[in-house]
C-alpha cells in the first residue's frame, strides 16, 4: 500500500496556485508511472475519493478497481455553506482521537489553502465523472455519515457500470480512521473478487 500527500496536504509544499480535481489526479498518476506500478487499486476518502475516480477515467490502464471513502460532493448539497455544515455536524460526533486527527490535518495544511481547494471539490461532478470509468467500484461509507448518506452513495452506484456499496455500521465519515478493520476487510473482500 502507498499513501500519498499531495500538494499543500500532509507534510507537502502548498503550491502557488489552486489545482483542480484533475491536477491531482493527474499528479497521482505521474507518480505511479515514476514508480513503476499499474494497474493498481486506487483508495480515495473524501475528497481523495474525487481524485480517484478523476484518475481512472484519465488514465484507465493504470486502475484496476476504486475504492471510494466517504465520497463528496452531493450533487444536491454543492455549496461551500452545506459543506461546511456537514463538516461540522459531522465532526462533533467522531470519536476525540478522529477529531484530533482532523484538527490536526486542517492546521497543518491551513485555512486558505483548505477554502482553495473546497472550490475545486465542490465544482468536481462526481455523479457524471463515475458513469464513464468502467472500472469495478466499491463505495465505503459509515451508516452515520452525514456528508456521504446512504441516498448519496446508492445514487453514485446506480450511475457506475459496476458499483456496491458496503456500510459501517455505527461510524461516521471518517470511518476508515474509526473502524480501519471493517474498511480494511470490505476492501479485501473486494478486490478478492474475481
Amino acid at each position: 500500500m502507498i499513501a500519498f500527500d499531495l500538494p499543500g496536504f500532509g507534510a507537502t509544499a502548498r503550491p502557488q496556485q489552486r489545482l483542480t480535481v484533475e491536477d491531482h489526479a493527474a499528479l497521482v498518476g505521474d507518480r505511479l508511472d515514476r514508480m513503476g506500478l499499474g494497474p493498481v487499486v486506487l483508495v480515495g476518502h473524501s475528497m481523495g475519493a474525487q481524485f480517484a475516480v478523476a484518475l481512472a477515467r484519465q488514465r484507465p490502464h493504470q486502475v484496476e478497481r476504486v475504492v471510494l471513502i466517504g465520497p463528496v460532493v452531493n450533487e444536491r448539497r454543492r455549496t461551500l455553506r452545506d459543506q461546511a455544515v456537514g463538516l461540522v455536524r459531522d465532526s462533533v460526533l467522531e470519536p476525540p482521537a478522529t477529531q484530533l486527527m482532523v484538527a490536526f490535518d486542517y492546521l497543518r495544511c491551513g485555512v486558505p489553502w483548505f477554502l482553495t481547494e473546497s472550490v475545486a471539490m465542490r465544482d468536481y461532478p462526481i455523479e457524471r465523472a463515475i458513469a464513464e470509468i468502467a472500472q469495478p467500484v466499491l463505495i465505503v461509507r459509515g451508516e452515520n455519515d452525514p456528508i456521504a448518506d446512504a441516498a448519496w452513495c446508492a445514487s453514485l452506484a446506480r450511475r457506475s457500470r459496476d458499483a456496491r456499496v458496503v456500510t459501517v455500521a455505527r461510524h461516521r465519515h471518517n470511518v476508515v480512521y474509526s473502524a480501519p478493520e471493517a474498511t480494511a476487510a470490505a476492501i479485501l473482500a473486494f478486490v478478492t473478487v474475481s
